[in-house]
């Protein structure tokens, strides 16, 4: 039950942090998909830095506190659903967390985004059985990973990632102020 308290706690706290930064509003979006604006950007691999390192140093802290659940790579699913992902990010001018705070914002186009995910889901589930052996099934590399691919500790490459990523963000806050 804790784990749901603090699940829970943490999500407003990141609803509240996204709606007074401005994501409720579908044109901040829309602004980084024509590159004019990289603060969506910045703001979710800020987030993936966070998670990342915080993830990778717990587990080598403690091995075992933490439980990383790897999917099976099934290379067409996530292609595909990668591009309708996108089409769908750059036509609502959402991605699924800033559609959630637009729309307890009372944005209508954050509750017709989110309407639009839940139908998306649901068509999902009633044509997995059709996609599967079209989309899951061929170019199935099973569970791998990054760290197990190069043959390194998780925190290496974890932190590697991290310090790009980094280096990106940097790059990004620098053609802003380039461009400003």
């Amino acid at each position: 039950m804790n784990q749901l308290i603090l699940g829970l706690v943490t999500g407003l706290v990141f609803g509240f942090a996204l709606q007074r930064a401005g994501f409720s509003r579908c044109n901040i979006v829309h602004r980084g998909l024509w590159l004019r604006d990289f603060t969506m950007l910045k703001v979710m691999m800020t987030a993936i830095v966070v998670g990342l390192v915080g993830s990778v140093v717990i587990d080598a802290l403690a091995p075992g506190a933490i439980h990383f659940k790897v999917k099976t790579l099934h290379t067409w699913g996530i292609l595909a659903g990668g591009f309708l992902f996108g089409i769908g990010i750059a036509i609502g001018g959402y991605c699924p967390g800033t559609a959630i705070v637009g729309s307890a914002s009372g944005v209508s186009e954050g509750i017709v985004t989110l309407l639009g995910a839940f139908a998306g889901t649901l068509a999902f589930i009633l044509a997995y059985p059709w996609l599967k052996p079209v989309f899951f099934e061929p170019a199935n590399f099973g569970k791998i990973t990054l760290p197990g691919m190069l043959g390194a500790p998780a925190i290496v490459v974890g932190l590697a990632l991290a310090v790009m990523l980094v280096g990106v963000i940097l790059l990004l806050g620098r053609a802003e102020r380039k461009g400003a």
